[in-house]
């Protein structure tokens, strides 16, 4: 470990992981103290985890957790919504609490007064 890195505290974040393959049933991605950015499909039974904000590119069908370490202010970004499970920092809903209008689509997540709130995006 560098220097530098040591002396970084938990309340900054480092480069953003990318990642450009599927991530398949029982992988589990986690970026540390960064951003996620999927350029692929998240297959059922895959769960991503970040400090940050959460991009995906592709179709999810999995897990998808962002903020783990609290920040209310992390966002997901999908291109196609079909989730198992949504959660911003500890806040979560399931697939069958999400409303049907979202599946397949391109959404925001975010969180608002500890509610999870979706919106479409154009």
């Amino acid at each position: 470990m560098k220097d530098f890195e040591k002396k970084i505290s938990q309340n900054y974040f480092l480069k953003t992981l990318i990642l450009d393959y599927p991530i398949r049933s029982g992988q589990q991605i986690y970026s540390n103290n960064s951003d996620l950015v999927i350029n692929n499909h998240v297959n059922y039974g895959a769960e991503l985890i970040s400090d940050g904000n959460v991009h995906i590119y592709g179709k999810v069908r999995g897990k998808v957790l962002a903020g783990v370490k609290g920040d209310k202010n992390s966002q997901i970004f999908c291109s196609n919504f079909n989730p198992e499970l949504i959660a911003i920092s500890g806040k979560y809903m399931l697939t069958d609490q999400i409303p049907k209008n979202f599946l397949g689509k391109s959404v925001n997540v975010t969180l608002r007064d500890d509610t999870l709130c979706i919106k479409l995006l154009k």
